[in-house]
């Protein structure tokens, strides 16, 4: 079995959490963000790739709506395996010159260079364990001296379970430690 494939292949497409949203309505309280991800594999999209190259840069389109605010915010993300053949994420900066909006799946124009991709400094890789084709991973970041950003991801089939935490010093300031529930819609 192809770890690496199992897992891009749940990961990927189109999810939301409109489900969890109409729960939370049905018991009176909004917890959550309306939400949607469109992540999609990009290796396309990047030229000079090396021969042979082994993982997947995966573009994660991210949609929020809370209240009257709209939050774009997409990601470039790159999974591979380690020596213990467990899944590692790690996360890019966007290239320069492409703005948040023009970074999506659909962007037929978008073409990036290997060369010039950037490894986030901040981000602390992410290993998943994988149990009965069910990933689960946690990472925690700092961001800043002060800033710290706390990663906790499930990805099966169909679903994604995301919680992205930020805290400044020792307080939350943004995020849900509950996480937010995606269903793949197509």
């Amino acid at each position: 079995m192809d770890v690496l494939k199992v897992f891009v292949e749940n990961l990927c497409g189109k999810f939301n959490n409109d489900d969890q949203i109409n729960n939370e309505l049905s018991n009176g309280e909004v917890l959550h963000p309306k939400a949607s991800h469109i992540n999609g594999v990009c290796n396309h999209k990047i030229k000079n790739l090396p021969e042979n190259f082994k993982g997947y840069f995966v573009i994660e389109e991210s949609y929020y709506e809370q209240g009257n605010r709209k939050n774009i915010l997409p990601h470039l993300f790159l999974f591979t395996l380690n020596d213990d053949n467990k899944v590692v994420l790690e996360s890019y900066e966007l290239p320069k010159g492409v703005s948040q909006e023009e970074f999506r799946n659909d962007n037929e124009s978008l073409v990036m260079d290997y060369n010039e991709l950037a490894k986030s400094e901040k981000f602390t890789p992410m290993v998943y364990n994988e149990e009965n084709g069910v990933f689960t991973g946690e990472s925690t970041s700092m961001f800043s001296p002060v800033t710290k950003f706390i990663l906790k991801e499930r990805v099966e089939n169909g679903m994604l379970y995301v919680s992205e935490v930020f805290y400044k010093g020792d307080k939350k300031t943004f995020g849900f430690e509950d996480p937010i529930v995606y269903k793949k819609i197509n």
